[in-house]
């Protein structure tokens, strides 16, 4: 966690939090909002660098006398560009400073409006309805809200009306009663204080700290600290109007005298990976048995290749677990494939990395058919259904169906995959994975020196529930492996890491660290359960 802390403390001092938001937000391990501790911070990014722009465009504007067109046309340029780039984006939409200047746009343009020639029932009425839309936008927009980059315009459209009503109205002067004038005083500081303490509040806390007690015990909290960051903090940097040249120079330097070597105390900090030897053994022990199964974690070792380990990210989780058989039987393996990506012939991915999946796609294909090396082959399958991706085979003279939870091309695809790779090899197919029974909030995962609300375990699921919902899937393997039976082996998941039930948590370890991938506990977990499988397909390639 503090390693993540510094990371997104580097991006939050250099104000490009949003860049990195929109660079992370299409990864295949994304975090989720409520593991990023700063992510409040990608709104203060996107304002600076609008403000380093904005100034330039007004005076350019100004004096070239259209100052209003000029502010007209940026504005509706933008909210076209965030309508346009959210067909195809939407992370860019949210989080791209070009993308969000309309909403500025709409106030500035407020400016050239004479409030004075609206009447009082227009103001009256201009102030209600501003205040309506704006909590309309608090109330109804959701991440999940369609067209989101434009219905932002709701909330904007509400307070450029409040604002054009003026001062003289009844909504005006209820929003200078001494109490909301005071939370408006001190919201700049409010704001920056109040995702971290919701934030490290859920950390240490836990599940109590969204409930009545701990929301009535956090607001407080947040306005005695945003109050004591505006005394003493924000009020220092207040600059009186009037500044020449030479004062901005003097800002400018000690700003930086200031971000500068507090950029270089977050970076090192992460390079040094949270400076992890401040932990003692036994703890770092534990969070790597409950953090993610990586690859490229194994220790190296000598030994040929001896098989190739092939697919998405739920391929590569089990590396970590085979790691002793291939000490023991000194061979090494060779990985194939891409996270998120499907590798298999002639299917592509409906997504944004559609065409980096297709070159990882072809670079595996490529390789595989070289060697006649043993194969695991491991898919998380059933996200690649029919209305996820296409099939260009154009062989097969069939019109295809989108529809979900539907295999038909998954299936096509696997076969003709293994029609094109299986002669004089192995193939140890894996079936559909067994997932966690809940969200898993990776960060409370973690050991260290803050103390925290252990995450309660998720409740095991039932053998047979997991049974039912892999069903398809393991039915669809089936028949592939059927076709071959002498040359492939499917092992279902479900038969080797479930009892009676499937346990999420075991010996103290979660088995999981999100909710369909193997922790390392997790990977080790299941391939000594599987050992038998696992060890047939090895022996093959061992020397």
């Amino acid at each position: 966690m503090f390693l993540d802390l510094a990371k997104e403390c580097t991006h939050a001092l250099l104000s490009i939090a949003n860049i990195q938001y929109w660079r992370e937000s299409y990864q295949y391990f994304a975090r989720t909002s409520d593991e990023l501790a700063l992510l409040h911070f990608w709104s203060l990014s996107l304002e600076e660098q609008f403000y380093l722009v904005w100034p330039a465009l007004i005076v350019l504007a100004y004096r070239s006398g259209r100052l209003r067109e000029i502010i007209l046309l940026v504005t509706t340029s933008s909210l076209l560009g965030a309508f346009l780039v959210g067909r195809i984006d939407p992370s860019a939409a949210f989080f791209l400073m070009p993308f969000r200047i309309f909403e500025f746009g709409c106030g500035a343009l407020m400016l050239f409006v004479d409030e004075h020639r609206l009447s009082r029932i227009a103001r009256e009425s201009l102030a209600a309805f501003g205040m309506l839309f704006i909590a309309a936008g608090a109330v109804f927009l959701r991440p999940t809200t369609a067209n989101l980059e434009v219905m932002v315009l709701i909330p904007c459209l509400g307070a450029a009306a409040t604002i054009l009503a003026g001062e003289n109205t009844v909504t005006s002067r209820s929003l200078s009663h001494p109490i909301v004038a005071g939370i408006g005083t001190i919201s700049y500081s409010l704001y920056l204080c109040h995702w971290p303490i919701i934030f490290f509040g859920r950390f240490i806390f836990g599940e109590s700290a969204d409930g009545w007690t701990g929301t009535l015990t956090m607001l407080p909290v947040m306005i005695i600290v945003a109050t004591l960051m505006y005394r003493f903090i924000e009020r220092r940097f207040i600059q009186r109007s009037g500044l020449g040249p030479a004062d901005a120079w003097k800002n400018a330097f000690q700003f930086g005298a200031i971000i500068i070597p507090l950029v270089t105390i977050t970076h090192l900090t992460f390079l040094s990976k949270g400076f992890a030897w401040r932990l003692p053994e036994s703890r770092l022990e534990h969070a790597r048995l409950n953090g993610p199964s990586l690859i490229e974690d194994i220790e190296p070792f000598n030994g040929s290749v001896g098989f190739q380990l092939v697919g998405d990210s739920h391929a590569h989780q089990y590396g970590r677990g085979i790691e002793p058989l291939m000490k023991r039987m000194s061979i090494r393996m060779e990985v194939l494939g891409s996270a998120g990506c499907p590798m298999l012939q002639d299917i592509t991915l409906r997504s944004r990395n559609r065409e980096g999946c297709i070159q990882a796609r072809d670079q595996a294909l490529a390789r595989m058919r070289e060697t006649r090396l043993p194969v695991i082959f491991v898919q998380r399958w059933d996200i690649y259904d029919d209305a996820a991706v296409d099939y260009h085979d154009s062989t097969q003279g069939r019109n295809w169906t989108d529809e979900r939870n539907s295999y038909s091309k998954l299936e096509h695809a696997l076969t003709q995959t293994l029609v094109s790779v299986v002669e004089g090899r192995q193939i140890l197919l894996i079936g559909a994975q067994v997932d966690a029974s809940c969200e898993i909030n990776r960060p409370r995962l973690l050991q260290g020196p803050l103390l925290h609300a252990p995450l309660p375990p998720c409740p095991p699921s039932r053998k047979e529930d997991v049974e039912r919902s892999g069903s398809k899937i393991n039915a669809m393997l089936s028949r592939v492996q059927a076709k071959w039976p002498d040359r492939i082996e499917l092992l279902r998941p479900v038969d080797y890491f479930c009892g009676a039930e499937c346990p999420v948590v075991a010996e103290g370890y979660w088995l999981y660290w999100d909710r369909t991938h193997f922790s390392l506990a997790g990977s080790r977990y299941m391939v000594e359960r599987a050992k038998e499988p696992f060890g047939r397909l090895l022996a093959r390639s061992a020397p």
